[in-house]
């Protein structure tokens, strides 16, 4: 449900004073995008602009256990303010200071004020954790506690509870808390278990909703990273993102960006857990299916990189429909989401008619020289293709493209009378054919003609490629593995996992760029495109720990002439016991005045095995003046 309310207000740093606006908010608003795009920040500040509303707001901050929290160690020397209960005088400041800060200790003053949520909270939690809770006065102060249900010992609810209960009984009582008409959680699913964060949600819908009609409902703002707390169940619930980026551009909302445009709710209800990753990232990877995106998985890992590590997912779509609506999606929020594509998209018509309104691939299509219309350019090979499919079906052709006319055949024997699909897929296996057996090609038709398809095929890849578009023009991505040895026209489903398993197994294996590149041509090029990162350089901190523990070594050798090996190894203990699990002198050898030789042995860590390091006294640890070396016995190098 959209509200109609107008927010109007200036985002502090680091958005420099930029204003965001909007005349209509959700009644559940999610508030999402990478780790450390500002949605705190932008909470807080939204908690600001309410107040100066005078617009009855809760916030919750991702703090908002730390008063519920025990430190029996802490507590011992520095005491705790709640550790023998509340005081009635601390109420009235629990209930408005604290809770401005988005502390939830005031829910144990509103449990014991107000007992229509009590009710709500304690049939709660007794429902889902067969767990009895009651408020005790003790010498003045309110003591929480709770109990087992069939047990006889209570316990404090506030101090002992697991911190999963607790987050459920602060967050559900300022959620049934119908004297606030807005609610603002940061981080929602802190602590909870998706079943839980499942079940919160299914609470919230309860309550959300318009508060000027119905004043028990409240609107509702979740800055999440979850998505569990994504529960999209309609277009509306979709249209309550609010989608934040590294960039800090104004958050948008997608309410204003794709007003009467957004994908079918067949679309919507295939959104599921892992589809929603791409909301927090600013550059998700999208492929068609769930082996596409193992291949690029495999291949990423292959080439030593990370697609977590740049702040992005690979997500497998459901096929080349799916993806283009996460093609409109990502245009909207302004996403840079790179998608890969089998050749056969761009014959659907899927494809073309997300992007046909782009404007810059209208201009990239002008500069080019191929007209603004891309859509018209791809009618052109279309209809040249089945010039082509004419002419081979009417031809005797070499024994390479048997294979290709039979196929052809089987779609019927007048091509006339071809359904779209099947002149789609023979329009596919045409280009695909070139791909794979140009010279036959060219006997068959022409080099001008084989050239002409191969000319306008490059352009729309390469127009895609600028727009993070990965058109693979050699046909579908079984094509590119060369295990797959199924039919070359219409892979079976069987062939295409047994060539994915077999390529997977030779990813796992030791291999270097040229013969990655070598390997997969083209899916190998789009892979290398698309967004990643090295791993983590821990050789230059090794180098720094390993530079001091050497010196270490040589001092000690000096200063003591007489010791041997066990004695220098007890002392580097002794002296750096923090290095122990990390460094070994495994062998020593002493020779005339100060001049010894030593091998320092590195354990295993971070996927690298044992390692070693040849030292002397000549060796300049300052200066990181020696080498790592495998150990004997492996075959892996210092990287």
């Amino acid at each position: 449900m959209l509200i109609d309310r107008h927010l109007r207000f200036q985002l502090p740093n680091p958005w420099n004073g930029q204003i965001f606006e909007t005349n209509k908010i959700g009644s559940i608003n999610f508030l999402v995008g990478p780790n450390g795009s500002g949605k705190s920040q932008f909470a807080k500040t939204l908690l600001g602009y309410m107040k100066g509303q005078s617009w009855d707001t809760r916030f919750l901050g991702t703090d908002r256990l730390n008063e519920m929290t025990r430190s029996p160690a802490i507590e011992q020397y520095f005491g705790g303010i709640f550790t023998e209960g509340f005081e009635k005088s601390y109420f009235e400041y629990l209930k408005t200071a604290v809770g401005e800060e988005g502390s939830g200790i005031d829910t144990i003053v509103l449990l014991e004020e107000r007992m229509d949520l009590r009710i709500q909270i304690e049939a709660t939690l007794s429902h889902l954790f067969d767990r009895e809770i009651f408020l005790e006065w003790d010498s003045g102060k309110l003591i929480p506690k709770a109990m087992l249900r069939g047990h006889n010992q209570s316990y404090r609810l506030d101090r002992d509870e697991c911190h999963g209960i607790k987050e459920l009984l602060v967050m559900l009582t300022h959620l049934y808390n119908d004297q606030k008409q807005y609610l603002i959680i940061d981080e929602p699913e802190l602590n909870l278990h998706p079943q839980y964060q499942s079940f919160f949600m299914q609470e919230v819908r309860k309550i959300a909703g318009d508060p000027s009609i119905d004043g028990t409902k409240k609107i509702v703002f979740l800055v999440t990273h979850s998505p569990f707390i994504l529960d999209f169940r309609s277009e509306e619930d979709l249209r309550g993102v609010i989608s934040f980026d590294l960039e800090y551009s104004v958050p948008k909302q997608v309410h204003r960006l794709l007003p009467g445009n957004l994908p079918h709710s067949s679309f919507m209800g295939r959104l599921n857990g892992h589809h929603k990753q791409f909301f927090f990232s600013d550059s998700p990877i999208f492929v068609e299916g769930i082996r596409d995106a193992r291949i690029v998985e495999a291949m990423m890992e292959a080439r030593g990189v990370s697609v977590a590590g740049a702040g992005s997912c690979i997500i497998d779509a459901g096929g080349s429909g799916e993806v283009s609506h996460y093609l409109e999606l990502c245009k909207g929020l302004g996403k840079e989401a790179h998608f890969l594509y089998d050749l056969d998209s761009l014959f659907r018509g899927h494809l073309r008619s997300r992007i046909k309104s782009d404007e810059s691939i209208r201009l990239r299509m002008a500069k080019a020289g191929h007209g603004q219309d891309l859509d018209t350019y791809c009618g052109s090979l279309d209809k040249k293709l089945t010039e082509v499919i004419d002419r081979i079906l009417a031809n005797v052709v070499p024994s390479n493209l048997e294979p290709l006319v039979k196929y052809l055949q089987s779609f019927g024997p007048h091509r006339p009378n071809w359904d779209k699909q099947n002149l789609r897929r023979a329009r596919t296996a045409v280009v695909t054919a070139i791909s794979r057996y140009r010279q036959d090609m060219v006997s068959a038709l022409s080099e001008e003609e084989v050239s002409d398809i191969e000319g306008r095929v490059e352009a729309i890849v390469t127009v895609l490629k600028e727009r993070n578009i990965h058109l693979l023009p050699g046909g579908t991505l079984e094509r590119y593995l060369p295990s797959y040895s199924g039919d070359e026209y219409a892979p079976a489903e069987d062939a295409k996992q047994r060539a994915m398993d077999a390529e997977i197994q030779a990813l796992s294996k030791p291999t270097t760029e040229a013969e990655l590149a070598a390997r997969y041509e083209d899916l190998y090029e789009a892979v290398c495109s698309m967004p990643s990162k090295t791993d983590v350089a821990v050789e230059p901190t090794l180098r720094k720990y390993l530079s001091n523990y050497i010196h270490a070594l040589q001092q000690i050798v000096i200063n003591n002439p007489e010791w041997q090996l066990s004695p220098i190894q007890t002392r580097l203990n002794t002296s750096q016991p923090e290095a122990t699990t990390v460094f070994r002198v495994q062998t020593f050898q002493r020779y005339d005045g100060d001049r010894f030789e030593a091998l320092i042995e590195i354990t295993e860590m971070l996927g690298q095995p044992k390692r070693v390091v040849r030292v002397s006294e000549r060796t300049n640890a300052g200066m990181s003046d020696f080498q790592i070396e495998p150990c004997e016995g492996t075959n892996q190098g210092a990287p």
